[in-house]
């Protein structure tokens, strides 16, 4: 009988024991989480910004290339940069 008695505080402090340690696991484990959620979350704000800054960047060079295609820039190009100018009539060929 005393043996018995002696036994139930150790078992109790036993427990008592892995109660604390499975808190403090999941505690730490909380801890962590959330730490891991707001880091995903600044990582997806700076992505998302950075998808913004090329949409910018590609919007610009499509306006970019538009105006480098446009024959008014084109004829500019040609009569200043290459000493073209329009044909006079008489270096007109027509076919028939």
């Amino acid at each position: 009988m005393k043996d018995k008695k002696k036994r139930e505080p150790i078992r109790f402090i036993h427990f008592l024991i892995v109660l604390f340690l499975l808190l403090l696991v999941g505690g730490i484990s909380h801890v962590w989480v959330n730490f891991k959620r707001t880091q995903t979350g600044y990582e997806l704000s700076q992505l998302k910004k950075e998808i913004a800054r090329a949409e910018e960047y590609n919007r610009k060079l499509k306006l970019e290339m538009a105006y480098l295609k446009s024959p008014k820039h084109l004829e500019g190009k040609a009569m200043k940069e290459l000493g073209l100018r329009h044909p006079s009539p008489k270096q007109v060929v027509y076919l028939p």
